[in-house]
């Protein structure tokens, strides 16, 4: 060997050395490496190289979940209403979450617009939509959905996750009778956003009078801490009339083009959590400069798509939530029922700021709403600089 390459050798020897003297004696908490994970898990990645470990309690509160799980919130409340489940740990160290949804078909009188406008819902725990609940990936989650008493009709819980057929909600114990319940049990995964809502037939009958909601699987290594706003998309139908199974012709009507007109269902108003026009009345208060996370899903019934857009800025896309990297910078993104994503943004500069669906005779209807976004001297990202018009947490995947 020359007495250069002696050199090298000996160079990289000591530097090898001295980089596992720090591993052994720097803390673990001491922040030098910035990977996040949570324990209890019993799914934990062994080949991801974590130094500092966060704590399921810890999650929760970075998660800003509630510690009212029994309250009813209103369409305001409901942004940042997170249910994390009563927490307890199994006996090989595993997280359990456990839920308890009140399932009732009374007509329960719920507001819908100012002005006096009321509708006979079915509701998940007394409001439309249901709790926004939320777990961590890995999690055993157990959701107990009773029936009440007094409903006159089965119904189910069906999630989209993955699960097993038992715990699917559309047939055999999972269809819960008046005055029963069932425990549907299972291991949250993959991590993203996902609607839940009764599947019991006419499944249209049950969706349009309210029995949804919202599910969140946080990653286990949490994503970039920002303030976050739950927000699904609905309708309502008055024509109460025109509620039963869906029609389907006789063969003979069918062969013989004589099917008769059957008067199509449809909705007379629209909204983003529960109740037309709130968010004009009430405008969602923003900073400029800070980031912000919103878990959208579409659950409105008897019109094919539905669409969120934001004026005066544009905002990162993740589909379904199951991705850590965003897949598209827009301002509109459109949704056909149960379908979700994660957008996330920050506004450069303060003002009143709209944003709505873009199918204009819903936005004419109560899809529509407003962001007020407030000054912050402090921030650089309203001194009119074009360095970034989103977040930009992640690179974009290439074009191919």
């Amino acid at each position: 060997m020359s007495g250069k390459g002696s050199k090298k050798y000996t160079l990289a020897l000591a530097i090898a050395v001295s980089f596992s003297v720090l591993i052994l004696f720097v803390p673990l908490s001491s922040g030098l490496f910035d990977i996040v994970s949570v324990t209890g898990s019993t799914e934990s990645d062994i080949n991801t190289p974590t130094t500092r470990f966060v704590s399921v309690q810890e999650y929760d509160a970075m998660k800003n979940c509630t510690t009212d799980r029994s309250k009813r919130p209103t369409t305001i409340e409901y942004l940042t209403f997170f249910n994390c489940g009563r927490v307890s740990e199994s006996e090989n160290g595993q997280t359990v979450r456990e839920f308890t949804l009140i399932a009732s078909d009374q007509n329960q009188t719920i507001e819908v617009m100012d002005g006096g406008y009321e509708f006979p819902a079915w509701t998940f725990n007394g409001t439309v939509p249901g709790p926004t609940m939320r777990v961590t990936e890995g999690d055993l989650v157990r959701i107990t959905l009773v029936n009440d008493n007094s409903s006159e009709r089965s119904h189910s819980l069906h999630m989209h996750s993955i699960h097993s057929g038992e715990m699917d909600g559309v047939e055999g114990r999972g269809i819960v009778a008046p005055g029963q319940s069932f425990t549907y049990e299972f291991v949250a995964r993959p991590f993203g956003v996902y609607p839940y809502h009764c599947h019991v037939s006419p499944v249209a009958d049950h969706i349009s009078r309210g029995l949804y909601g919202m599910l969140i699987i946080d990653p286990k290594e949490p994503r970039p801490q920002m303030t976050e706003f739950a927000m699904l998309m609905n309708g309502y139908d008055f024509d109460l009339h025109l509620e039963g199974p869906a029609f389907i012709p006789t063969a003979e009507e069918a062969v013989n083009d004589e099917i008769p007109d059957i008067e199509e269902r449809d909705n007379e108003l629209y909204s983003v959590n529960g109740k037309a026009f709130d968010y004009v009345s009430h405008p969602i208060e923003l900073v400029a400069g800070k980031e912000y996370r919103i878990y959208l899903v579409n659950m409105l019934e008897f019109d094919l798509v539905n669409s969120i857009h934001i004026h005066g800025n544009m905002f990162e896309y993740y589909p379904a939530g199951t991705s850590m990297n965003p897949q598209q910078v827009t301002d509109i993104v459109t949704l056909s029922q149960g379908e979700r994503g994660i957008m996330e943004f920050s506004y450069p500069y303060p003002g009143r700021y709209m944003f709505h669906t873009h199918i204009n005779e819903f936005a004419d209807k109560g899809w529509m709403s407003f962001f007020n976004v407030l000054g912050n001297s402090s921030s650089t990202a309203i001194t009119g600089s074009s360095d970034s018009i989103s977040n930009n947490h992640h690179p974009l995947p290439q074009q191919q």
